[in-house]
């Protein structure tokens, strides 16, 4: 039996008995030993430290004995001595003994929660398609050295005091009055206008990359005006402050608001131009993959110069055992959906567990807890079949129980 795995006591604990008993026989002789006159200490060092010494050992000087009574007295310190030795002995045999049934009781108490939790996840697919489009014209654009349009519809909603309002509506109508504004937005800066009046809870949702473009022009006034009061006149700053500065912010949120909104639409474009391809698809019945193949080039001359190649016979014959439209492939959600929801379960370690992506979130918590009730009853099957084992091992365990009971004593005895 391996003993050295059951739980047993630290033997820290007689060491610290065994130093404490020491102190105390030390203690003890020294106790005896001032007790001694000097020529009876002269006598044992002597003899000490010539106990090796033949010569010395034949002397009548190493066959003298200390009076009687000392010598008791040193028989008392030393029988004190091992009584204390043989208390802490058997009480450090006690602690040693271990508990062989550590492992049984600590498993007995453990208790875990192996239970899942939900978890839906939104995944935006019109904003994967965005970023798509987006990405590869920032490619192409930074290939041939360019500069491209910010295109993210991610709005804001920006809220300005009364105050505010009304200095940003002046400001505005200013610029919009001005000569060198474009006369292709007067009309609809004039509408925007009158729509949003000043108000205590005015609020303008805006599109961020927009809002952060503008403000940094902003800034970049801010700064440039008060450098203007440095070396020049209150009319020139005047002027400059009602009219030179918002016309050039005119025309930076000219120039960057047109290029933006041209380029969200034409990527807005073709998101729905790629949701339109994948949800026009259609059932072809009895069709195979190598039927696609053959209508794919025999319409392919009409839109290429080079010649097509010829189609491979062997190819063919592989593709013409696959169906053209695979079994639940047929208008794909990951093709034609806006949004879906990936169904997650998440075990009490952290591990997820990815169940499904569906096109409602109601559809991805049905596929939890229908997924979750076969987990629960799996545990249970599993909790079941293990009580079943442990029981089993119970009853061989009670069957050698003399056996056990046998090799116990024997290793208590031993440690006695």
């Amino acid at each position: 039996m391996r003993t050295t795995f059951l739980t047993g006591t630290a033997p820290a604990a007689s060491s610290r008995q065994s130093r404490t008993a020491m102190r105390g026989f030390k203690d003890d002789f020294y106790a005896w030993k001032d007790s001694l006159s000097k020529d009876e200490q002269a006598l044992i060092l002597k003899q000490a430290q010539n106990e090796f010494d033949k010569k010395f050992r034949k002397s009548d000087t190493f066959s003298q004995d200390l009076p009687e009574e000392k010598i008791q007295s040193f028989a008392k310190v030393l029988k004190k001595f091992f009584d204390n030795e043989k208390d802490d002995y058997k009480k450090d045999a006690e602690q040693r003994t271990p508990d062989y049934d550590a492992l049984k009781n600590k498993a007995a108490l453990v208790s875990y929660d192996f239970g899942l939790k939900r978890r839906v996840v939104e995944i935006d697919r019109d904003a994967d398609r965005r970023w798509m489009y987006a990405s590869m014209k920032a490619r192409v654009a930074e290939a041939e050295d360019k500069e491209v349009s910010d295109s993210a519809p991610f709005e804001d909603a920006y809220k300005f005091s009364k105050d505010t309002a009304e200095k940003v509506h002046d400001f505005i109508s200013k610029a919009n009055s001005a000569s060198s504004a474009p006369k292709e937005l007067k009309g609809e800066i004039d509408k925007m206008l009158k729509e949003n009046p000043p108000s205590d809870d005015f609020k303008v949702r805006f599109p961020r990359v927009l809002h952060e473009r503008l403000a940094q022009k902003a800034l970049a006034l801010a700064q440039e005006i008060e450098d203007y009061k440095a070396n020049h006149s209150e009319a020139e700053v005047k002027e400059f402050n009602t009219r030179t500065a918002p016309e050039e912010f005119l025309k930076t949120a000219t120039d960057l608001i047109g290029p933006y909104y041209e380029a969200r639409e034409a990527n807005e474009k073709k998101v729905e131009d790629l949701k339109a391809f994948f949800r026009s698809q259609k059932k072809v019945a009895g069709k195979t993959k190598a039927d696609i193949v053959k209508e794919i080039f025999k319409v392919m001359p009409k839109y290429s110069d080079t010649p097509m190649p010829p189609l491979d016979e062997e190819m063919l014959a592989d593709l013409a055992k696959i169906p053209a439209v695979l079994e639940g492939e047929f208008k794909h959600n990951w093709g034609t959906a806006e949004k879906l929801y990936k169904s997650e379960a998440i075990d009490s370690f952290g591990n997820k567990y990815l169940l499904g992506v569906f096109e409602t979130v109601k559809e991805a918590e049905k596929a939890f807890d229908e997924w979750n009730k076969e987990y629960e009853q799996a545990g249970v099957d599993v909790q079941e079949s293990l009580s079943g084992w442990a029981k089993q091992q119970e009853a061989a365990l009670a069957e050698d129980q003399d056996e056990v009971d046998r090799l116990r004593k024997q290793l208590e005895e031993a440690r006695r």
